[in-house]
């Protein structure tokens, strides 16, 4: 299944509560692909992959370079690139460990 900005015209309430328990039961039966700017839509429904791509400079009536970083919710730089990058996703990930009862480094 791949999906494209599910999050769209979506409140983030309505996010979590719509759509991340639909993500996680299709999860069990299938392969999600899914692109998003919605951090609580990655560490809510808990991504096993993450691809972030990254877009460099071109000129003008080129095509620009773009590259990519993956991996998974453990590694700190992917948490890192999360955060900066993701709507939300400082507070996504404070959220998800006061829920756990855990304490996640950045």
């Amino acid at each position: 299944m791949i999906i494209d900005h599910p999050e769209e015209n979506l409140d983030p309430q309505s996010i979590h509560r719509e759509l991340v328990g639909l993500f996680l039961a299709a999860k069990q039966k299938r392969q999600v692909i899914m692109v998003t700017h919605n951090a609580n839509l990655v560490i809510n429904t808990d991504a096993d992959q993450i691809i972030i791509a990254h877009c460099g400079n071109h000129s003008h009536g080129q095509m620009p370079p773009i590259t990519y970083t993956s991996g998974g919710l453990e590694s700190a730089d992917i948490r890192r690139q999360v955060c900066d990058i993701l709507e939300g996703g400082e507070e996504a990930f404070r959220e998800r460990a006061r829920r756990l009862r855990v304490r996640l480094s950045r």
